[in-house]
C-alpha cells in the first residue's frame, strides 16, 4: 500500500488533461449520451401492461375473496416480473428521471397511481358500492399508457441534453 501513497514528488502528481482533450472527453460522453437515449426506446407493449396490472391490483380489491386472493398476487406478481423481463430483453433498465421534466411526469404519473390506491382502500372499507373501483382502475390503467410515452421521450431529450427550459414544452 504504500507504493500507491504520493511521495511528494513532482512526478507523482496527477496530470490535468489539456483544454482539448477535456472537450474530447466531454464529446465522448456526450455521444455515449446520444448513442445511451437511442437505445432506451420503450416497447410498445411496456405502457399498456403496466396499466393493465395497476389496473387488476385496483380491481382485485372489489372481487370476492376467493378471486380477491388469487388476482392480486398474480398482480403484484406481474410487476417485477415485467421489469425483468424488460431488463433481460433490452439490457436497460433506468429507475430515476434524467432531469426536471421527466421528474415532473414521473411524479404527476406516481400521484395519480397512489391516488387510485387510495380510492381502492376507500372503496374497499367503506360502504360505497364495489363497482366504484372501477373509475380508480380505469385511470390505474390509462394513465401509464398516456404519461408513459412521455415521460419516455423527456427522459430521452433530457438524457442528450436536448431538452432546454426555453423549448416551449411542459410536463
Amino acid at each position: 500500500m504504500e507504493d500507491d501513497m504520493p511521495t511528494g514528488r513532482p512526478h507523482d502528481a496527477p496530470q490535468r488533461p489539456s483544454a482539448a482533450q477535456a472537450r474530447e472527453t466531454l464529446a465522448s460522453l456526450r455521444a455515449d449520451d446520444a448513442n445511451l437515449a437511442e437505445r432506451l426506446v420503450t416497447p410498445r407493449w411496456y405502457h399498456p401492461s403496466l396499466g393493465v396490472i395497476v389496473a387488476l391490483v385496483i380491481t382485485s380489491q372489489a372481487l370476492p375473496s376467493p378471486a380477491s386472493l388469487i388476482l392480486l398476487p398474480v398482480a403484484l406478481f406481474a410487476l417485477p416480473a415485467l421489469v425483468v423481463v424488460y431488463r433481460r430483453r433490452y439490457g436497460l433498465w433506468f429507475s430515476l428521471p434524467a432531469g426536471p421534466r421527466s421528474r415532473r411526469v414521473y411524479r404527476i404519473l406516481l400521484a395519480i397511481v397512489v391516488a387510485c390506491f387510495a380510492a381502492m382502500v376507500v372503496v374497499k372499507v367503506t360502504p360505497v358500492a364495489y363497482g366504484w373501483v372501477l373509475l380508480p382502475a380505469a385511470v390505474g390503467l390509462v394513465a401509464p399508457m398516456v404519461l408513459g410515452p412521455r415521460y419516455d421521450d423527456l427522459f430521452r431529450r433530457e438524457l442528450t441534453g436536448a431538452a432546454t427550459a426555453t423549448d416551449g414544452q411542459g410536463a
